[in-house]
């Protein structure tokens, strides 16, 4: 049973029960001001939400300032004629494909480089593609291949787009207070919304300035100055937050992140060495007493081979060996000698008994 603390002069009991349960993310959970509610933001986590919101803001401004510049590009390229129907899925779609291949890249490279080495890099693309969106040469192409220039930019815009969604949640979250990280998040992605109105605005605006010439004078054409006025509005924001992304630091949570998942890999290599050593051990002193056991069952038979062999070996040594050959010859002429000498006296006695009287009397 876990023993409750009671909370200290002006501390809630949320934020002592927090540490007591988890006293790491102890001075995460509190706040510089600790009677401030959640949606009350700090100097810094405003200019947290500069830099990061900056980036859903231009995301929006971006995606959805197409279908205005779209109706407009009908009285630039086709006479007020609408624009062919592929070639205008084409454009207004190509910044939504670049934003799916934009999120699975950058939120990768951030995950596996670090956010500091990426972060700012999604937004210099979007500059880059925003600059050659506004500059499409609408004199000297033909209408169809305005269309085409402007969709293959658009989709290289998107990247940075999507990019963007991964870069800049994944930078608040690892930031903000945990008590205020919903808050912040919160606040980020709203300015998709402010994009998406500013867009608007701009556009009604930009056109009340050139009323006057296309409507009393006639110069429609001059429409082609305002789709690229409309867009080129988002490089204000763009360039005002770039310095401020690529030289923000790294988190301090990353950074943890990081050295816990180094910790881990090297603990867990560390325990595939143990076991691996402990499997060969184990190997080998199951082989030792494979042997022992083989050996303690059959003492006899290994024993008695041992002699055979000894004695196959001395036999060998005294057959092949010259004294033992001269000795195996001398006993066998004396054996020749007392076999003859048997011979003879067989031979005497049988010719005694030949010439020698019969006794009649013992017949």
């Amino acid at each position: 049973m876990v023993e409750q603390i009671p909370p200290a002069h002006g501390e809630s009991l949320a934020r002592v029960d927090s540490a007591q349960y988890n006293p790491d993310l102890a001075e995460f959970e509190r706040s510089g001001g600790k009677e401030k509610p959640a949606f009350m933001l700090t100097s810094s986590e405003f200019k947290l939400l500069g830099i990061a919101g900056v980036g859903f803001f231009l995301d929006a401004y971006d995606l959805f300032v197409i279908n205005p510049v779209a109706t407009m590009l009908q009285y630039r390229l086709y006479g007020g004629h609408s624009l062919p129907a592929n070639l205008e899925g084409f454009v207004k779609a190509g910044a939504n494909i670049g934003s799916v291949i934009g999120q699975f890249l950058f939120g990768y490279l951030a995950d596996a480089l670090g956010r500091k080495a990426i972060y700012g890099k999604e937004l210099m693309l979007i500059i880059f593609a925003t600059i050659l969106t506004m500059t499409t040469p609408t004199g000297s192409l033909s209408p169809n291949q305005c269309l085409i220039y402007l969709g293959i930019f658009r989709i290289i815009l998107g990247i940075g787009v999507g990019g963007d969604y991964p870069m800049s949640a994944s930078v608040t979250s690892d930031r903000s207070n945990l008590r205020k990280r919903g808050t912040m998040l919160a606040y980020i992605f709203s300015n998709q919304g402010w994009g998406s109105l500013l867009g608007s605005v701009v556009t009604i605006i930009v056109l009340a300035c050139y009323k006057h010439v296309m409507d009393v004078e006639g110069k429609t054409s001059k429409v082609d100055g305002v789709w690229r006025i409309v867009i080129g509005v988002s490089l204000i924001p763009a360039f005002g937050t770039l310095y401020q992304r690529l030289t923000l630091p790294e988190s301090n949570r990353f950074i943890a992140s990081q050295k816990l998942k180094n910790a881990t890999s090297a603990a867990e290599e560390g325990y595939a060495l143990a076991a691996i050593k402990k499997a060969q051990v184990v190997g080998q002193e199951t082989t030792w007493s494979k042997t022992s056991s083989s050996t303690a069952t059959s003492p006899s038979t290994s024993g008695e081979s041992n002699v055979e062999k000894e004695t196959e070996k001395d036999s060998k040594h005294l057959t092949d060996s010259p004294i033992s050959t001269v000795a195996d010859d001398e006993p066998s002429q004396d054996n020749e000698k007392e076999k003859e000498n048997g011979r003879s006296h067989f031979r005497g006695s049988f010719a005694l008994q030949r010439d020698t009287p019969t006794d009649p009397d013992k017949t």
